[in-house]
C-alpha cells in the first residue's frame, strides 16, 4: 500500500517560527512514502529557511490572500449557524456574546478558505492516487478543520484526519472572548487529537466527555545534542527563551533579579527571543540591573540557541508564562542536563518536577518569590547541583526525546501500523 501524508502548519518551513516541527518532521516522514507540506499563512514571498527530507514537498498559500476572502466570507455564518456545526455544547458556549458569533464567523470562514486553497493544491498533486492520505494539522486550529474537509472530499481509498493540540489553540482562557469554535464539530469528525500534554487531554476529556475517546496525549520532543558544561564557575548563569509578550512575562525575571542586588551573587542572564518588549525590557535591564551580566540575543535560529547551550554552562532556565501547553523551550534546557524554574501552568508540570529536576511556582508569584528561588538554587553544593542536573537530562530522556516520541507518533497516524 502506497500512503501520504499532507502536513498542515501555518508558517513551516518558511520564515521564523513552529522551529519545533523542525524536530518531528524527518522522523515522521520515514514512515510515509510522501509527504505534502501545505504552509497555510505566509507572506507574499516567503523564505524557506528550514530545510525538509527528500520525501517532502513544499507548497504555500498567503496569508494576506487568505484574509481577504475571509472577510467576504465571514457574513453568511454570523448570521446563520449552519446545521452541521450546531450542538447543544457550542451553542451554550456561544451564548448571545457578539464577541464570540464574530469569532465563529471567522473562524469557519478561514476554516473554509483554507480548506478551499489546499484541495486547489492537492487537485494538481497525484494524492489521490494513494491507497491511504493521512491529513494532519499540527494545530488545533483552522487547520484542523481543513484537515475534516480535505479528508471528506479526498478520493483515495483510506482517508484520515489528525490534530496536535497545544495552548492558544486548546484553552480557551488563552482567547480574549475566553471561547474557541468548533470544539465538538472538530473533536467529533477528526480521527483523533493528540494534546502535547497531559493537562491539555485531561481538559478536552472532562470538557467534552461524550467524545473523550478521541483525545490521547502526545509529546512532542527534542533532539539529543548531549549534555551540556557543567563545571561549577564563578558566576549563575541563567537562560530564558521566548517571544516578549505579556503572556510570557519576562518583565517578571528583570524585577526578580533586581531584587537579587544585594544578595553577592555574581549572575548572568541571557535572554533569547524578540518580540515588541525587548527594547523596554532593554532599558529596564539597563537602569536596575547594572550589578549584573545581562545579554540579550534576541530571535536566533534553533541550531544557534543549541550550540549555545552546547558550549555555555547555563546553571538554570526560567520561563514565567502565565499560560502554556508544554513549552518545548523547557524540553530543549532539560536535555542539556539544565535545572529550571518555572510557572505551574498548562503541562510544565510534567516535565518540571517539583524538588526533582528544579522548582515550580504558583501562577500568580511575585518576583521577591522567584528571587529567593533564584538565590536557593544559586547557592546549593556542588552535589546538590550535579542531582539536580542529572534529573533534568533524565526526565527528558524518558519522555521528551524527539526520536522516540516521533516514531510512536508516525505510527499513531499512519493507517499501516493501525
Amino acid at each position: 500500500m502506497k500512503n501520504c501524508l499532507v502536513l498542515l502548519t501555518k508558517i513551516f518551513p518558511f520564515d521564523t517560527g513552529e522551529e519545533f516541527i523542525a524536530n518531528e518532521l524527518p522522523v515522521i516522514a520515514k514512515e510515509f512514502e510522501k509527504v505534502i507540506l501545505i504552509a497555510t499563512s505566509v507572506s507574499d514571498n516567503p523564505v524557506q529557511t528550514r530545510p525538509v527530507p527528500d520525501n517532502t514537498e513544499v507548497h504555500t498559500i498567503s496569508a494576506a490572500r487568505i484574509g481577504a476572502k475571509v472577510k467576504a466570507g465571514a457574513l453568511g455564518p454570523f448570521l446563520h449557524i449552519p446545521k452541521k456545526y450546531k450542538n447543544a455544547q457550542e451553542r451554550t458556549e456561544l451564548g448571545h456574546a457578539l464577541l464570540r458569533r464574530l469569532y465563529f464567523a471567522y473562524f469557519v470562514s478561514k476554516g473554509k478558505v483554507v480548506s478551499h486553497e489546499a484541495a486547489a493544491i492537492l487537485s494538481k498533486t497525484a494524492v489521490d492516487g494513494y491507497d491511504s492520505v493521512t491529513f494532519y494539522s499540527y494545530w488545533f486550529y483552522d487547520t484542523a478543520f481543513a484537515a475534516v474537509n480535505l479528508k471528506y472530499g479526498c478520493r483515495a481509498a483510506h482517508c484520515y484526519s489528525y490534530s496536535r493540540a497545544h495552548g492558544y489553540d486548546l484553552y480557551p482562557e488563552r482567547n480574549p472572548s475566553n471561547y474557541l469554535p468548533l470544539r465538538p464539530y472538530l473533536l467529533k469528525n477528526l480521527d483523533a487529537v493528540f494534546p502535547c500534554s497531559n493537562n491539555g487531554s485531561k481538559y478536552l476529556k472532562e470538557t467534552y466527555k461524550e467524545l473523550a475517546d478521541k483525545v490521547a496525549t502526545a509529546y512532542l520532543g527534542t533532539r539529543d545534542y548531549g549534555r551540556g558544561p557543567s563545571d561549577r564557575g564563578d558566576e549563575f548563569c541563567l537562560a530564558s527563551c521566548c517571544h516578549i509578550d505579556p503572556v510570557k512575562r519576562v518583565d517578571l525575571l528583570a524585577q526578580a533579579l533586581a531584587k537579587l542586588s544585594e544578595s553577592g551573587l555574581n549572575l548572568k542572564w541571557t535572554h533569547f527571543g524578540g518580540g515588541e518588549g525587548l527594547d523596554e525590557l532593554k532599558k529596564y535591564a539597563a537602569d536596575n540591573l547594572t550589578f549584573m551580566k545581562c545579554e540579550f540575543a534576541g530571535e536566533v535560529k534553533n541550531e544557534e540557541l543549541m550550540k549555545f547551550y552546547q558550549t555555555n554552562r547555563v546553571d538554570c532556565f526560567i520561563n514565567t508564562s502565565s499560560s502554556e501547553g508544554l513549552p518545548v523551550s523547557i524540553m530543549e534546557a532539560c536535555s542539556f542536563g539544565i535545572p529550571v524554574i518555572a510557572t505551574d501552568v498548562g503541562g510544565t508540570g510534567e516535565i518540571v518536577k517539583d524538588g526533582e529536576n528544579g522548582w515550580l511556582l504558583d501562577t500568580d508569584f511575585t518576583p521577591e518569590t522567584l528571587a529567593q528561588k533564584i538565590e536557593q538554587m544559586a547557592r546549593l553544593d556542588q552535589q546538590e547541583r550535579i542531582a539536580l542536573r542529572e534529573a533534568a537530562r533524565n526526565i527528558w530522556q524518558e519522555n521528551f526525546c524527539a526520536e522516540n516520541n516521533y516514531a510512536r507518533f508516525a505510527q499513531l497516524i499512519d493507517p499501516l501500523h493501525t
